[in-house]
């Protein structure tokens, strides 16, 4: 594959002025699909950032209800793997109350994938976000460290291209062998398939709608972050990469809310039931209590009307599930928070 990515980082480095960012023309939509951000027919049934729309991290992923799929000029994907081996992608995302919090997974929308061969393995990290990180342009020069951007790497995982799951509207999950802790800061997540250099695999992401962005979609240039929306010549668009906030964190014992909403459940794991123990930090004209299995299968829904702001209980029977992986929401007219539990028989 040419290296185009490598002239780029030399070039910005250098401060070389050149009219055009070296991308410009490269993208195309090759695919538009409608999507609901609420619907539970997703194969991960899970809110997340990004995904949910909680009032605590910014941008919202396809607050328009649509997605695309770009294609890459020449071959590939714009977010994901192309031939000009442009291949690593982040998405940044506000924490706006500078929650300190765990990572426990990420969720990922992919579009499309080839596998070659045995097939390579997809590396995904969570970065913190600092100020003056990443390449802007303006139009005649690259301006370095211009821009807020990934900085420090936290934690990484990684998904064999065999696993993605490019079914439609499916989330893949890609789980961290330990939490990756955010503490108060903003914080970006990254898909990095350089492996299909030599692999000759391909992958891609969705996004959402051109102009939906918040220039908070980067790609690496060598060992340079720059703003995506720059690369491209103006393409500015949240990429489908949502970061699944752990079971520990906002509990009934938290100091925490999201979207007005603390939860836990317990026993976790359950055998027979589970109580759902919930705070509401402010009152709300619906709210609704839901169990998933991990196909987004409906087990159970409890229709609970109005509730004023306090703290609930709400016992659920498990006896007639199998054992397994499900998950458990309180979903209001404003919000919805979702956690995991597992069921041992």
């Amino acid at each position: 594959m040419k290296k185009i990515y490598t002239l780029l980082a030399a070039t910005v480095v250098a401060g070389t002025s050149f009219a055009q960012t070296g991308f410009e023309g490269k993208s195309f939509i090759k695919e538009t699909k409608n999507i609901h951000r609420s619907e539970t027919s997703l194969k991960v049934a899970e809110d997340t950032t990004g995904w949910a729309s909680s009032g605590n991290f910014f941008p919202d992923f396809a607050a328009g209800g649509s997605v695309s799929d770009y294609g890459y000029n020449g071959g590939g994907y714009v977010y994901g793997s192309n031939v000009d081996s442009l291949n690593v992608c982040a998405q940044g995302y506000e924490n706006s109350n500078e929650l300190n919090f765990d990572i426990e997974e990420v969720l990922a929308l992919f579009t499309g994938k080839t596998v070659m061969g045995q097939g390579a393995n997809i590396t995904f990290e969570i970065y913190s976000m600092a100020a003056n990180a990443a390449y802007t342009h303006d139009g005649t020069n690259w301006v370095p460290n211009s821009a807020e951007g990934p900085s420090s790497l936290l934690g990484s995982a990684s998904l064999h291209v065999g696993a993605a799951d490019t079914t439609w509207p499916a989330l893949t999950s890609i789980p961290f062998s330990s939490p990756v802790s955010i503490m108060g800061t903003n914080f970006a997540i990254a898909m990095d398939a350089s492996a299909f250099e030599a692999s000759g695999d391909t992958i891609g992401l969705a996004s959402d709608t051109d102009g939906e962005g918040n220039r908070y979609a980067f790609h690496k240039a060598g060992s340079v972050w720059a703003v995506t929306d720059d690369m491209f010549g103006g393409l500015n668009n949240n990429i489908a990469l949502f970061a699944v906030v752990s079971n520990s964190n906002v509990g009934i014992e938290s100091n925490d809310f999201l979207g007005g909403i603390q939860m836990s459940a317990f026993p976790n794991p359950a055998k027979e039931n589970t109580t759902i123990a919930f705070n509401l930090n402010k009152s709300f004209n619906k709210v609704t209590i839901k169990v998933m299995d991990a196909t987004g299968k409906n087990i159970a829904t409890i229709e609970k009307g109005a509730m004023a702001q306090g703290e609930y209980t709400e016992l659920v029977d498990l006896s007639n599930v199998a054992a397994g992986k499900y998950y458990y929401s309180v979903i209001t007219n404003e919000s919805r928070l979702t956690k995991k539990i597992m069921v041992i028989k």
